[in-house]
């Protein structure tokens, strides 16, 4: 068995032991445009060639003559993968039409319109329009249609500001397109749901909680499971993920919807026929006892993975580490905190000794911890405790811990 891994973080050398636990006989070539990646180590070959280049992948894939082309927790990969694996003959949980409307917002956006699922009324513009947000009402938000990890992704509020971080916006897609939203008052979800058979099961659902930068820009600091919805707001998610997956036929896959609460009302941002990235595999298997990227594995296998679903009672967290901005040379105060209790794992999700900016998107995390507590009380209690005791070291042995996130 020879199997293609598309990029090279975490949550892919995560997927590549999946695979190494199932198969015996297995090799492995991954491809990411970053010669010095954490799944280099646990692959049979590393191609320094880009995931974006479909034409250098299908080259690859054909000359190494590969049985699947796999990824985890990307939307940029899975199009990739998607879209080699059909015009190879290779099997794959998704086409490239599902893909092409999961993965750019601007088809997503018109699907939900024609199949009355709620989301933000919006325009599409490319570089050469005129940004005409008639029958919109600020605040308003601007995206690129084509990007993931929140890059260019501002609030606006008013037309200066939409003309000065539009150019941002276009700086982050391939496609030369950006969405321009209506923004949305009330908290975010992220919402996970796997499908199968036909049949949509919740798997976990957290409140994402984030942390305002400036005027226009914020990021997550703190995912919260499980997140407090009124008992409508749950059954119209709830119904929005059955009509997700009948509209955009979705099957054997898992369901990835981001969605604004207020109250009542859900207005979904997003989804994604994928897995959260950022290690969130593990965090459903710390909540729910189910191996998520397993099953995602047996559904890229062509398999039908069994979803079954414990609830705990309990509360969680995982949260990210943000720095100031510097050189990451080390975290102190990690092991010492799963010692005793106050947090349940770690990731690092950057190497040691790579410059890092303060926070402007999801990629310029650090690390994350994850924490489990009886009730909420105990549950806060455990964070401060975890973001008190930790420091973050620069090469002048500085603490760089952006801590005022959590405060």
């Amino acid at each position: 068995m020879k199997i293609m891994i598309l990029a090279g973080g975490n949550d892919q050398a995560a997927l590549i032991q999946e695979l190494r636990a199932k198969f015996e006989n297995l090799e492995v070539i991954l491809i990411d445009f970053a010669p010095n990646v954490v799944a280099a180590k646990y692959a049979d070959k590393h191609i320094v060639e880009s995931t974006m280049d479909l034409h250098k992948v299908k080259e690859i894939a054909i000359a190494e003559k590969v049985d699947y082309i796999m990824t985890a927790c990307g939307d940029q990969p899975l199009l990739t993968m998607a879209v080699v694996s059909e015009e190879l003959g290779l099997p794959c949980y998704l086409s490239k039409k599902q893909v092409l409307n999961l993965t750019n917002k601007m088809y997503m956006k018109k699907l939900m319109m024609e199949n009355d699922i709620p989301t933000s009324k919006f325009k599409i513009f490319t570089s050469k329009d005129e940004l005409d947000t008639t029958g919109l009402t600020y605040p308003l938000v601007v995206k690129p249609v084509d990007s993931n990890g929140s890059k260019g992704v501002r609030k606006v509020l008013n037309d200066a500001e939409l003309h000065e971080f539009a150019k941002d916006a276009f700086r982050f897609t391939l496609t030369d397109t950006v969405i321009v939203e209506e923004f949305n008052e009330g908290f975010e979800i992220s919402a996970d749901f796997y499908v199968i058979d036909g049949k949509v099961q919740k798997v976990m659902w957290c409140q994402l909680n984030k942390f305002q930068v400036n005027d226009s820009t914020q990021v997550i600091y703190q995912s919260v499971i499980p997140p407090v919805l009124s008992e409508k707001a749950s059954a119209s998610l709830n119904e929005i993920a059955n009509k997700i997956a009948k509209a955009y036929e979705v099957n054997n896959s898992p369901l990835l919807i981001q969605a604004i609460i207020n109250g009542d009302d859900v207005r979904v941002i997003e989804f994604s026929a994928r897995l959260g990235g950022g290690a969130k595999y593990k965090t459903i298997q710390n909540v729910t006892g189910f191996n998520v990227l397993r099953a995602n594995l047996e559904s890229m296998l062509g398999e039908v993975p069994e979803v079954k679903i414990q609830n705990t009672g309990k509360c969680y967290s995982r949260c990210h580490i943000y720095l100031t901005g510097g050189k990451f040379m080390a975290i102190e105060g990690l092991d010492e905190l799963v010692k005793n209790g106050t947090i349940k794992e770690y990731v690092l999700t950057r190497p040691f000794g790579v410059n890092v900016n303060s926070p402007a998107s999801s990629s310029d995390r650090v690390a994350s911890v994850f924490i489990e507590a009886n009730n909420q009380i105990d549950l806060d209690n455990k964070v401060k405790m975890a973001i008190s005791t930790l420091k973050v070291l620069n090469e002048n042995g500085n603490d760089i811990l952006k801590r005022d996130m959590y405060l």
